[in-house]
């Protein structure tokens, strides 16, 4: 979502289209409709939270990919910048992620 891959710098990462908390939530809620319920909002906001908590995993996978790609690809990419970036994510997200969890458990 984040990445232009039809432009001169497919690894520049934009975040800010990455979709925003109730697009989210509107497609976790047609996704869990599909079953033939309509799902509750507390089933919503739990496939929202595990989800977001997944997109840390997800960065850590995908900026160490970008390291080992660099080394052994040969295309014309740039895979240290495209790393540093979900790096970057990853560290940004983590404290809001895990906080919010930590919370939620002594609540």
């Amino acid at each position: 979502m984040a990445a232009n891959y039809h432009s001169d710098t497919p690894h520049i990462l934009d975040y800010s289209l990455y979709p925003g908390e109730e697009e989210r939530r509107r497609f976790i809620g047609n996704y869990l409709r599909s079953s033939g319920e309509d799902p509750r909002e507390e089933d919503i906001e739990q496939l929202l939270e595990d989800a977001e908590k997944y997109t840390l995993a997800s960065h850590l996978f995908w900026g160490l990919w970008g390291i080992i790609s660099g080394h052994v690809n040969k295309i014309d990419f740039d895979y240290a910048e495209y790393s540093r970036q979900r790096f970057k994510q990853y560290l940004i997200r983590k404290p809001q992620l895990l906080c919010s969890f930590t919370n939620k458990m002594y609540e």
